[in-house]
């Protein structure tokens, strides 16, 4: 049952599911490891879960891999801490190297590494690097690009736009896009990984059912999930290929979960604390994030990434710090409690730091904000008896929506792109502080991603939603069929979209074609449609 959980308790519950691992990633970050005594040899490839590096800045970036010659079956690592070499160098050959050392990958993380490397020329788009341990076992080489220094005149960035990649649902083919494009950095949206049962999947696969029945729940399990995905092909040749900046949405732990209050009923608040500690200590363990659990079982998400004059990205955590739904779970009208300005979707810290953070983006071209959910009013059966609004999105939360406008609005400069997924459709919104006044002014244009490929080839939610478009005139543009992702250049004085649409995701070879391209320019919120 939910209801109010002692405070001591949760502090308590929140330090179990996370002991240990403080040690593991001091540990970890020790520059020239211990590498006395022989090498361990673990029999089998280490790496087959890939390489990835994140959170790019004007002098480096996170470089991850995780050791799993076994990866199907927790790993199959021993229960100690493995020296594993890393090199960064300016060509795909590894030949001239600008960096290198020794990290721990330590059994408290899975055997994961997380490199924070330093002292790399900015704004260069050639460093390559890999990892290397037991005896000659190396990993494959991965590419990722410096951002530029905060007073640079940059011209021109490149951002990819994806989200929702449930490996039940299909194949990769928009990962191996964007594997394949030229692009400065990948912002993935969240739904990196579904907690449901991977037993019945359209990619015809056969797993182990006494490793994978059931939801995800124990850490054990999340991180077999996570290994399952992250084997996928065209996953790690995305991530080989580019830096990413990742934030988790709600599959990552439980489906439209807020807070520390579980979306099923029957389900009590302190089980669902201990598997979201899991779940949080599983996503930091399988991403390149600079971000370092924390010792309340919690992990930050929210941060700034900054490239030149051009462009400051504000990335938002949408689930952990809100309260349960103020109108309840799923489709309803309005309730006054939404309404109450005391409501928050982002936290009051997130909150502060987010206003303070559209002061400093203040001195960039562009403002672009990364989060989860549709932030657009979607009214459905608009006009009607049965109008009613989707509570998870920021409609159930329309207060907070206000106010994170309104921050965004004080900058003056109508430089504001917000950036989203979750709905596993394409949207293309005009963002206002009110809606329903055809003639208020337009405050920010988000776009939202497709899914990579949750909900494979179906068309449930172009039928479902599409009646109520015509009620929503600041919806420029849906698609709700369609999996896919968006290609964004933002210049001095434009930002040019292109959507990207797999022909099909049951196919891992489908070709990925251009549907559309829009535009912003500077100064005038709101996109024109070009294509």
């Amino acid at each position: 049952m939910r209801g109010p959980v002692d405070p001591e308790r949760r502090r308590r519950l929140l330090r179990m599911a996370w002991q240990g691992t403080g040690a593991a990633i001091a540990l970890a970050a020790m520059p020239g490891l211990a590498t006395a005594g022989p090498r361990p040899r673990l029999g089998r490839d280490p790496f087959t879960l890939g390489v990835a590096a994140g959170d790019p800045d004007p002098q480096g970036a996170v470089l991850w891999t995780r050791l799993a010659p076994d990866p199907l079956n927790g790993g199959g690592m021993p229960s100690r801490a493995v020296p594993v070499r890393w090199f960064v160098a300016e060509d795909a050959g590894m030949r001239r190297l600008v960096q290198r050392g020794t990290a721990a990958a330590v059994p408290e993380l899975a055997h994961s590494v997380h490199v924070e490397v330093n002292g790399l020329r900015p704004g260069r788009d050639y460093y390559y690097y890999r990892f290397a341990c037991d005896g000659d076992e190396e990993s494959a080489v991965g590419h990722f690009r410096t951002a530029s220094l905060p007073d640079t005149q940059l011209q021109q960035l490149r951002l990819a736009l994806c989200t929702c990649q449930a490996w039940n649902s299909g194949y990769y083919p928009v990962l191996r896009d964007i594997a394949r494009s030229d692009v400065d950095l990948v912002l993935h949206a969240g739904d990196y990984l579904y907690e449901y049962s991977p037993l019945q999947n359209a990619r015809g696969s056969t797993l182990d059912a006494a490793r994978f029945t059931g939801e995800t729940v124990s850490l054990e399990r999340y991180r077999d999930q996570y290994a399952l995905y992250k084997l996928d092909p065209d996953l790690q040749a995305a991530h080989a290929a580019h830096g990413f900046a990742v934030i988790w949405d709600d599959h990552e732990v439980q489906n439209d979960y807020s807070g520390i209050h579980p979306e099923k009923p029957g389900v009590s608040i302190e089980d669902f604390i201990v598997r979201r500690a899991a779940a949080y200590r599983a996503f930091y363990e399988h991403l390149p994030m600079r971000s370092t659990p924390a010792g309340n079982g919690g992990l930050r998400v929210h941060r700034r990434l900054r490239y030149g004059d051009l462009a400051q990205l504000t990335l938002l955590d949408c689930r952990q710090f809100r309260p349960a739904n103020p109108c309840g779970v799923g489709e309803s009208p309005r309730c006054e409690a939404a309404l109450d300005p005391r409501m928050s979707m982002l936290g009051t810290g997130q909150e502060a730091w987010f206003t303070q953070s559209m002061a400093v983006a203040q001195g960039t071209r562009w403002n672009v904000v990364v989060q989860q959910l549709l932030m657009s009013q979607l009214r459905l059966d608009g006009g009607t008896p049965r109008e009613r609004f989707w509570n998870d999105a920021w409609d159930g939360y329309p207060a907070a929506r206000r106010r994170l406008l309104q921050a965004m609005q004080a900058g003056g400069q109508g430089n504001a792109i917000v950036l989203g997924g979750d709905w596993h459709s394409t949207f293309v919104n005009d963002l206002k502080l009110d809606f329903d006044a055809a003639s208020a002014p337009v405050v920010a244009t988000e776009f939202i991603a497709p899914a990579i490929s949750s909900g494979g080839d179906d068309t449930p939610y172009g039928p479902y939603y599409g009646p109520s478009i015509p009620q929503n005139p600041h919806i420029r543009y849906f698609d709700g069929d369609r999996r896919g992702w968006w290609k964004l250049q933002l210049n001095r004085q434009t930002v040019d979209a292109e959507l990207r649409f797999a022909d099909s995701v049951l196919r891992p070879d489908a070709a990925v074609r251009t549907a559309a391209r829009f535009q912003v320019v500077h100064g005038r919120p709101g996109a024109v449609q070009l294509l």
